[in-house]
Formats: C-alpha cells, structure tokens, sequence
C-alpha cells in the first residue's frame, strides 16, 4: 500500500509535485501552474486524465504514473550488491527501509548515467516492491488524457516491448509512458541479450 504522502489525483491538496520530494527547502520548485499543465476544455466529461510525473534521461522525456510514486529524494551513498545486475547500482536505507537503486538509463538499455546538480532518485511502489529509480532530471507534473496516449510503436521489441506502457502527447511534446511494474522486475530481462530471463 503506497504510505501517506505518496502522489494523488485529488487537484485541492496543493502543489502535487512538492510532495514528492523529501527535502522541498533544499530544491527550486517552478509554480505550480507551470508544473500542472492548464486544462483541456476540449474533453468529454467523463475523461479526467491521469498525473504523471515527467522526468529526463539524456535528450528523452519519460513519465510515470504519480500514483505510483512515493517521494523524490537527492542521490546518496549507495552500498553495493555483489553479483547484482548492472542497473542495479545497490541498496539505500530510507527511513529504516532498504531499497534498491536501479539505473533507470541502464534499465532501458540507454546506457549508464553521470551524476548532476539535477539528478533524482524517484522512489516507486508496485505491490510490495518499492525501488529507487536513478533519472537525469525531473521536469513536471502534468496531466495526459486518455485520447492523448497511444499504444507502444508496433517497431518495439524486446524489452523495449514490456517496458513502454504507451506514447503521451502533451503540450506538442511526445513522453514515453512508462509500465513500471516490469521496469520494477529485475529477473524479467537479460538486457544483454534482450530476451526473458529463464
């Protein structure tokens, strides 16, 4: 179950990407206008879209459904894990709590990233599973409605196949939406090979 505090749909409890951080004194926040895009007023009335949170890897935008994120913390010291798969850069400690650290460049196949000023940790939950996600940048949080998402591209294969939930147009921006339960799955792909684990 994602702990109090984690993201929500509800549009009256302020700004919604604030929450998700752990430390919001130690971060520059835009105004929220500027983080929740403005309303579509072309919409039916039973379309009330999905949050997601944006963020950056290299030149790409990726999102993740802000439900299923908990908080946004600052890249710390990470203790290794011996014989890990490479996108597993190791284990945390939040709170007690130890979670494990994914490159999310190096998940999807885009090769390791470099720490910056701007890099995050996006710690998500799926089921009993919760994980750190290593990413460039946060960027937003907007809202995608659903005759704005289409399928995966018919070209993906692969990995590339699980880990893309679909392609949301936001704003004249294409954002890779991103299927977080098998991202948060360490033994469903050798990314080396590309193919299911056994």
């Amino acid at each position: 179950m994602v702990p109090s505090g984690a993201g929500c749909r509800d549009e009256n409890v302020g700004d919604p990407i604030e929450k998700l951080f752990s430390n919001p004194p130690d971060i520059t926040l835009s105004d929220s206008h500027e983080l929740v895009g403005e309303e579509d007023t072309d919409l039916e009335p039973t379309d009330a879209g999905f949050q997601w949170l944006t963020f950056s890897l290299g030149d790409e935008e990726y999102a993740l459904d802000i439900t299923q994120i908990n908080e946004i913390i600052k890249p710390r010291d990470i203790t290794d894990i011996p014989r890990a798969p490479d996108f597993i850069l190791g284990v945390i400690s939040l709170r007690g709590i130890i979670i494990p650290v994914f490159d999310l460049g190096r998940r999807l196949n885009l090769g390791s990233r470099e720490l910056t000023s701007q890099s995050r940790v996006v710690v998500c939950q799926e089921g009993d599973v919760i994980v750190g996600l290593l990413v460039d940048k946060i960027t937003q949080v907007i809202r995608i409605y659903e005759k704005d998402i289409e399928p995966p591209p018919a070209v993906l294969s692969g990995p590339d196949r699980y880990f893309v939930e679909g392609v949301g147009r936001y704003q004249g921006r294409m954002l890779v939406l991103l299927q977080l339960e098998n991202v948060l799955n360490p033994e469903l792909f050798d990314l080396k090979k590309g193919v299911p684990c056994e």
